[in-house]
């Protein structure tokens, strides 16, 4: 009996270890994903600030200047995750 509650005990150990590892890949490949859309729309919103500045619309200048700040924000993202993971002492 005892060796059976042995052998289940680091079967779980052991999956719980590697399932942790699963997980943190996952959120990272997400975060990756998540970094690559943000992107992508960034542009998007940039050219049609763009076109909107290019068509004299009233409001065109502060679209450009929003869509510029957005991509800024999305690529510091990852700067700014590390940064405080590494400020926190890699929690």
């Amino acid at each position: 009996m005892r060796r059976n509650l042995a052998v289940a005990m680091m079967t779980f150990f052991i999956t719980v270890g590697a399932f942790g590892a699963s997980l943190k890949g996952t959120a990272d490949a997400l975060g990756r994903e998540a970094i690559q859309l943000g992107i992508a729309l960034g542009v998007l919103g940039l050219a049609i600030a763009g076109t909107y500045l290019a068509l004299g619309k009233q409001e065109g200048g502060q679209k450009v200047t929003q869509a510029v700040l957005g991509i800024l924000i999305v690529l510091m993202a990852k700067t700014v995750v590390t940064t405080l993971t590494s400020v926190t002492g890699g929690a």
